[in-house]
């Protein structure tokens, strides 16, 4: 009883720091937040808000070798789109803030100061101001080196260009938004997959029908963060969750996954620009539903977040970032 407790305790505190927060999102060494507490007396048109958002595909095909397995290995054809997704946000009197997201595993330093860095030259968002997310979908071509095959290169440099662009496109469809946030939850689609099994041994991969428990917990929360135009209509849509982004609904094909597929159905449904951040997944794992049914649990908890999310003014952006 007292360990329920001292979870939703736990919780509670959370909720009301990403309440009072507006928005806590990491990445890649970065945390931005959308700070929602009361005015500073005399500041210019208080609440202000302007937010552009674009969405850039990433051309692949059958001859990538795709990242996420332990070997290599290729797909043919492909479901959804591969995307980079940029929502920019600005306020009065104070630098741009980019959030982007990337439909493959994961990139490196290496590949993405870079790209940082043109952004800050072509777009004047700080650096400290970018944060890019991998959604670390499973079904994507490599962008780096994982296992026993190396990042393709010709779709790395896709990606590359499609971030700038991505940004570049928001930055220069800035308008009038209202902010609005909802911490809701989906526990159901993942659970924690490090599993204490019957003979003590911790479950990695296969058969787990003789688990015992899991050996620690898993994060159920999703922060939803809408930005609608004065008139209401949907601008973009932020949601985020931690569960690894494993499972394209048609097989073996490339995909961004149940998180991807999710979002662009509701994009195509509620306009707007729409984007998946993959949380801190670890351990936590989809080995109990099916891709599909994850797609549609994940799309149902963003509405039931969004049908309750109340309007939130943002008085500041800031942005701290790891050297």
């Amino acid at each position: 009883m007292a360990r329920g407790s001292d979870n939703e305790r736990a919780r509670t505190t959370r909720r009301d720091f990403i309440r009072n927060s507006a928005a806590a999102m990491a990445g890649t060494g970065l945390a931005i937040g959308l700070g929602g507490e009361a005015g500073i007396c005399g500041e210019a048109d208080p609440g202000r808000l302007r937010v552009g958002a674009a969405a850039v595909e990433l051309e692949a095909d059958d001859s990538m070798v795709i990242a996420g397995g332990i070997h290599s290995r290729y797909v043919t054809g492909q479901e959804g789109k591969l995307r980079a997704v940029a929502v920019v946000l600005q306020r009065p009197e104070s630098a741009k803030v980019a959030i982007v997201a990337c439909d493959v595993l994961m990139m490196t330093r290496d590949q993405l100061d870079p790209v940082v860095a043109e952004i800050e030259a072509s777009c004047g968002i700080p650096a400290s101001n970018v944060l890019i997310n991998c959604t670390h979908t499973h079904h994507a071509p490599s962008t780096c080196r994982v296992h026993g095959y190396d990042r393709d290169a010709i779709f790395s440099q896709r990606v590359q260009r499609a971030i700038v662009k991505a940004v570049t496109e928001a930055a220069g469809n800035v308008a009038d938004a209202t902010f609005h946030f909802q911490l809701g939850e989906e526990k159901t689609v993942g659970m924690n997959s490090r599993l204490l099994m019957s003979d003590g041994s911790i479950h990695w991969i296969g058969p787990y029908t003789d688990a015992v428990r899991p050996t620690g917990p898993m994060d159920p929360d999703l922060p939803v963060l809408a930005f609608r135009d004065p008139a209401g209509a949907m601008r973009a849509l932020l949601f985020n969750h931690s569960t690894h982004t494993i499972g394209a609904v048609s097989g073996n094909v490339r995909s961004p996954a149940f998180y991807g597929l999710a979002a662009q159905e509701l994009e195509r449904e509620h306009g707007g620009i729409v984007g998946f951040l993959e949380g801190a997944a670890g351990s936590t794992h989809r080995l109990e539903v099916e891709p599909a049914e994850a797609m549609k649990r994940i799309k149902q908890a963003v509405l039931d977040a969004l049908a309750l999310s109340q309007p939130l003014t943002v008085h500041r952006l800031a942005s701290i970032k790891r050297p």
